[in-house]
């Protein structure tokens, strides 16, 4: 997730309600959107950006441990 164009390592939760960003360092939400605001994505290789709102939209692309065969906890996601 971005902050200034800067990526910071974050776990995506996807349920029936809700889209959430969450930073396990900092133990915070760094982004939540209801998934009716999901207005669509689009998927590049490792990277997704999800668009929500009204054409907001927020990248997330797969760590290397996803990559690898591990539990994807290293992703990054860029707003």
């Amino acid at each position: 997730f971005g902050r200034g164009g800067a990526e910071i390592p974050c776990v995506l939760g996807i349920s029936n309600e809700f889209v959430v960003l969450l930073d396990l360092g900092a133990k915070e939400v760094v982004f939540n959107c209801f998934t009716g605001d999901v207005i669509g994505w689009s998927a590049e290789g490792a990277a997704l950006r999800i668009y929500h709102g009204r054409g907001d939209l927020v990248s997330v692309r797969a760590g290397a441990a996803a990559a690898d065969g591990g539990d994807g906890a290293d992703g990054a996601a860029e707003e």
